[in-house]
């Protein structure tokens, strides 16, 4: 797999794959490692999670959800998490 940012027509298969590297590499790490390993594994973990982070940002980003206005009209609304609802009000 490449350092930046996997590259197809479904980024959800990117997703999945760099999700399961990702825990390839915390599996390994939780065994017994030396110290080099250890290094290179977080390292290449770290990267891992922020591809994961920013596949998930984006994906957030694109989410919207339709309600109907009370006049029947649907009317888009950006995705809002439950937490965010729940601090709102």
């Amino acid at each position: 797999m490449t350092q930046g940012a996997p590259q197809s027509n479904s980024q959800s298969l990117d997703f999945e794959a760099t999700l399961a590297e990702l825990e390839r590499v915390v599996t390994e790490l939780d065994g017994e490692i030396k110290l080099d390993r250890a290094l290179e594994l977080f390292d290449r973990g770290m990267k891992l999670s922020t591809i994961c982070q920013t596949f998930l940002r984006s994906a957030e980003q694109k989410i919207e959800v339709l309600k109907r206005s009370a006049d029947g009209e649907l009317i888009q609304e950006p995705f809002v998490e439950v937490n965010e609802e729940v601090s709102a009000s």
